[in-house]
């Protein structure tokens, strides 16, 4: 899948973590609609799930992180689709080394612009720039970058 977009992985990710946040549902009492709604193939469903698992299991680590870097804001302030996407990108830079890291700012900001505010694209940009920064993410892991 290395050569394929994982952009559909993402928005399947996000769709999901938006729907469970809306209704409070899990992800099994949320899946059907989102497969309904929005048909996807096996294995970016598969993908999708792990970026959904992953961001359950770290939570709260997620929102601590973004809530760092955000200074001002409170993330229960964020829009709520600003922080699945910023969820979705910290948990791939944090757990999927296979991903450039520039690669994954950009798709969160593409869907960012595609689904969200129009302020998100750059607020996400930032944030995930500075994240990425401090981590030392764009030196370290030159085997990520393309």
């Amino acid at each position: 899948m290395s050569t394929v977009s994982k952009r559909p992985s993402r928005v399947f990710a996000m769709q999901l973590l938006y729907a469970m946040e809306l209704t409070s549902g899990t992800p099994g009492e949320c899946l059907p609609g989102i497969l309904q709604s929005q048909p996807i193939q096996d294995e970016m469903k598969k993908y999708g799930m792990s970026l959904v698992d992953l961001v359950l299991e770290h939570r709260k680590e997620l929102n601590e992180a973004i809530e760092g870097l955000s200074h001002s804001w409170k993330i229960d302030r964020m829009p709520i689709l600003d922080k699945i996407i910023m969820e979705v990108a910290l948990i791939e830079l944090l757990h999927k080394n296979d991903v450039p890291v520039k690669v994954v700012i950009q798709e969160a900001v593409q869907i960012a612009n595609k689904f969200s505010t129009d302020d998100s694209a750059r607020f996400i940009n930032g944030l995930l720039d500075v994240y990425a920064k401090s981590h030392q993410m764009f030196m370290d892991k030159k085997s990520r970058e393309e």
